[in-house]
């Protein structure tokens, strides 16, 4: 029996909440036929992440505090497959596997790669000659992720074994409704009779100005609110813009919001947009079509695999094209009676396909081809 050490951790964040859904479902998907090691930090995102690691049974849990103890492990010899999250990882066992002749086999996922930066087609190619070449598997969380990384890398050889298996989402948040009645901007919200959600970080990549400029005269002409979450280091641009523009009525900045409430806030919403020019994956694309709402997005990360013009919202081609996305906006505003069905058709195709129980059964398959 194959035993794989899984890597599941943020180098900076420690636990995250991702990567505990991760686990969870390879718990119920291992029964088995692997042995599987979940490795990670003794840090976790937020308090309680590590508690919910109690319930695991098929899965042996070790916790680390640095990424350099890996070296320390006694069961290292015996693992047949390695499973890391990023470059920084990679690096680390790559380095590991020369100096102690070790001859396990590795994978990667591939979260980030400088995606939205100037220089990414330098970066992938670096990192393509540095790391990948040297690895046995690279998972890719969306095809047109790993589009994007080959786009301009001359350096990825092409026999190198890649797979697209997106993350999954737990679909058990979008079941209850958390109370958000106590919300500062509940009040707002419930009020505004249509209502736009952009749930992403204040950067250069998430084009919030241009989204801004877009539907700057869909908001006035539909009286609708778009709430932009989140933080991040464009935010006060955006702000200013608000400002000058006179549209603090109709742009509402409500921060970072603790992510227990999403899933509520989500449902109350009328559609979600994504203006992003690069995702790896997209949740601010994959959970509104849990909560049952249309999107309207560029064609990146998983839009392509998740979003049907027309039926569940629409994947507008070129991430310059303001009139496309101005008009599928318009065109759901001024349609409420399709929101719903919209909403559904989202809803049955994303609890079908994009659960964490898909995501690790797909994991498995990986495991098992290595």
């Amino acid at each position: 029996m194959k035993t794989v050490l899984f890597l599941g951790f943020d180098d900076h964040l420690g636990l995250t909440y991702h990567f505990v859904d991760w686990v969870k479902a390879l718990d119920k998907a291992v029964n088995g036929k692997l042995n599987v090691i979940f490795l990670t930090l003794k840090k976790e995102q937020n308090a309680g992440l590590q508690q919910k690691l109690m319930d695991i049974r098929n899965i042996k849990i070790v916790k680390i505090s640095t990424l350099a103890d890996i070296a320390k492990l006694e069961f290292l010899p015996d693992v047949d497959i390695i499973h890391c999250q990023g470059f920084k990882q990679a690096a680390k066992i790559i380095q590991l596997k020369k100096e102690k002749t070790l001859y396990f086999k590795t994978a990667i996922t591939m979260h980030a790669f400088r995606h939205g930066s100037w220089y990414r087609p330098f970066f992938t190619n670096l990192v393509s000659l540095l790391y990948i070449n040297k690895l046995d598997a690279i998972h890719f969380l969306s095809h047109a992720s790993r589009e994007e990384f080959l786009e301009y890398n001359i350096f990825y050889k092409q026999s190198n074994r890649s797979f697209v298996v997106p993350l999954g989402c737990n679909k058990d948040e979008f079941i209850e409704d958390t109370p958000i009645e106590n919300l500062e901007f509940y009040k707002e919200l419930n009020e505004s009779k249509k209502n736009i959600v952009y749930l992403a970080e204040f950067s250069s990549r998430k084009q919030h100005i241009w989204l801004l400029k877009t539907l700057k005269n869909v908001l006035i002409g539909e009286n609708a609110t778009l709430w932009l979450f989140g933080g991040g280091t464009k935010k006060e641009q955006a702000i200013q813009y608000i400002n000058k523009n006179n549209l603090s009525r109709y742009v509402k900045f409500p921060g970072r919001i603790d992510r227990r409430f999403i899933p509520s806030i989500l449902k109350q919403m009328d559609l979600a947009v994504s203006a992003s020019k690069s995702e790896t994956f997209g949740h601010l694309i994959v959970e509104p079509a849990f909560a049952g709402i249309p999107v309207v997005t560029f064609n990146v990360g998983i839009a392509n695999y998740l979003i049907h013009d027309f039926a569940n919202g629409f994947v507008v081609k070129n991430t310059s094209d303001q009139e496309s996305f101005r008009a599928a906006v318009k065109f759901i505003l001024r349609n409420k009676n399709d929101i719903t069905k919209m909403g559904h058709h989202s809803k049955l195709f994303a609890n079908q396909w994009l659960t964490w129980k898909t995501t690790a059964a797909s994991t498995m398959d990986l495991y098992a081809v290595m």
